[in-house]
């Protein structure tokens, strides 16, 4: 049952008995001051009955707790200590001395409750509409944007051992809820190899090859066993899923070979978007560089230039690319009414489609082009030839006009084929293709425009003086990795993870809002006539 925070003042109250310890330009102080009114116990109705079972812990002094945990990166049970003992903590959360406010599992229950009804992002959506309001976020100011990566909360298993977990969370399931299957099974196989103390033994990884594929051989046969138990089951949706991720590690794992047996796929044969692990389904593979390899998630940050506020921060799996999900970051932005006049972004995103989308939004995407073909590399660009959009002609640079070959309607891309003939007795062959059938081939997507203008806008000085904003971005990635915890993720699965990264947004921004308030505060005052 949902309960309201209590405002009655008492004599033991931390705030009326620290007031004077807690100095004017405290960060504590000031958090009480300005997030106080706008996290308030309305915005969470809906999470909790109000007129049935045991009275909760009020959501503002939870989500308040959380964004102060998150300031700190502190664990569960840290943080239920700090609000034991911590009076700085006592005082922003308006405690009473003596009080103990709640069990570390409240956050947890808390987060989850969250989730459930889908309201990650009201504290940040709050605090970031506040900001709008009093004018420190402007509605049109320009954007930058980058993403960073972040490590899942998961050992990387062998395959041996990634077969074993799936085999052992459907063992799981099968105990609590069917065991008479898991008598059958039983009397099939040896369960005693995934019992919880040998699903992660580190010893397979030191066995010789032969070895390895044994174990591996024999791991697998009593996946395929268990699978055909557990295939009639219905209504069980947690076992259901379970043995999906089973039959899925196995599909992207395994190859069975013309004597049907099964062996482990060959780096050449290697699936894309891979499971890596059933315990966070959600990770991926992925990459910053050649050289730089992770196993997790990346996470979306816009920040706007003037004062550096976050305006909005996404999740993503490792494996997708950075400018993946950089036109709903910007478009989101929109609820709050911020539609910043332009994005300034690395090449990353600097795709036609990105440019195209938010063009039609009125924002231009000021960043350097992706080159995505090496081999095109030092042939005639597109930009050189001449485009009709309306009467479908492409127009190459000696004046020979090309021919549709075919549509991609995926894509959305046209591609226009230049006669053989006209290429090879080409003079500016050399500089125009390097095909092997001697004629040039182009593509042209419904965003050649966006891409054209791109181009032409990429060469001036105002460009390069507004790439030079972009940097500064780094610096927010870093704070929130390296103060605030975002290197790693707490939770495991997208959706968590997402929440992490709003209150880890939330408490950098209340941080960077209370230090502008304590700037200004000691800034000296104008005196009139001075000169």
């Amino acid at each position: 049952m949902l309960r309201f925070r209590d405002k009655q003042i008492s004599f033991i109250d931390a705030g009326h008995i620290c007031d004077s310890l807690i100095p004017q330009d405290n960060f504590y102080r000031k958090f009480k001051e300005i997030i106080w009114p706008l996290v308030q116990d309305q915005s969470f109705e809906e999470m909790y009955t109000l007129d049935n079972g045991r009275p909760a812990i009020p959501p503002s002094l939870l989500a308040m707790a959380t964004i102060l945990q998150f300031y700190r990166n502190l664990s569960d049970r840290e943080m239920e200590r700090a609000c034991m003992y911590d009076l700085e903590i006592k005082y922003a959360l308006g405690l009473r001395v003596d009080q103990r406010l709640f069990d570390h599992s409240s956050l947890g229950d808390f987060r989850k409750r969250l989730l459930d009804h889908g309201k990650e992002k009201e504290v940040f959506d709050k605090i970031l509409g506040k900001l709008v309001e009093s004018g420190l976020v402007k509605k049109d100011e320009i954007q930058r944007i980058d993403a960073t990566h972040i490590i899942a909360d998961i050992a990387v298993p062998t395959v041996v051992t990634l077969v074993k977990k799936g085999i052992f969370e459907i063992l799981k399931s099968l105990n609590k809820h069917h065991r008479e299957i898991l008598s059958q099974i039983q009397s099939q196989i040896d369960l005693s190899e995934y019992a919880k103390n040998k699903v992660n033994d580190s010893n397979a990884g030191k066995d010789d090859r032969q070895r390895r594929e044994r174990r591996l051989v024999k791991v697998v046969n009593d996946a395929l066993t268990i699978l055909k138990y557990t295939n009639g089951i219905t209504g069980d949706k947690i076992l259901t899923r379970r043995v999906e991720y089973l039959r899925r590690i196995l599909h992207e794992n395994m190859e069975i070979n013309r004597d049907g047996e099964a062996r482990e796929r060959d780096d050449r044969n290697q699936i894309p978007d891979k499971l890596i692990s059933p315990i966070d389904p959600d990770a991926r593979y992925g990459a910053k560089s050649k050289t730089k390899k992770f196993v997790g998630f990346k996470a979306q940050v816009s920040q706007e230039i003037g004062n550096q506020f976050i305006t909005n921060i996404k999740a993503m799996p490792g494996n997708q690319r950075d400018g993946g999900t950089m036109v709903d970051t910007i478009m989101e932005q929109k609820e709050q009414g911020i539609s910043p006049v332009k994005v300034i972004a690395d090449s990353a995103y600097g795709d036609a489609a990105y440019r195209k989308t938010l063009q039609e939004n009125n924002i231009q995407l000021v960043a350097p082009l992706r080159i995505k073909n090496d081999y095109a590399q030092g042939v005639y660009p597109k930009s050189m030839f001449h485009y009709d959009k309306e009467k479908q002609k492409l127009i190459c640079p000696e004046g020979k006009e090309g021919v549709v070959s075919y549509f991609d309607r995926r894509k959305e891309i046209v591609t226009f084929h230049f006669s053989m003939i006209d290429c090879k007795s080409c003079a500016s062959k050399v500089f125009c293709t390097r095909s092997q059938e001697s004629r040039r081939c182009v593509g042209i997507g419904m965003a050649q425009e966006a891409l054209s203008e791109a181009e032409q806008y990429n060469l001036t000085a105002q460009f390069r003086e507004e790439m030079k904003l972009r940097p500064p971005i780094e610096g927010k990635l870093s704070e929130l990795k390296r103060y605030h915890g975002l290197v790693r993720a707490r939770y495991r699965g997208l959706a968590k993870l997402n929440l992490q990264c709003c209150f880890t947004a939330v408490a950098v921004n209340i941080k960077r809002w209370i230090k502008l308030i304590l700037q200004r505060l000691q800034s000296p005052p104008l005196v009139l006539g001075a000169a």
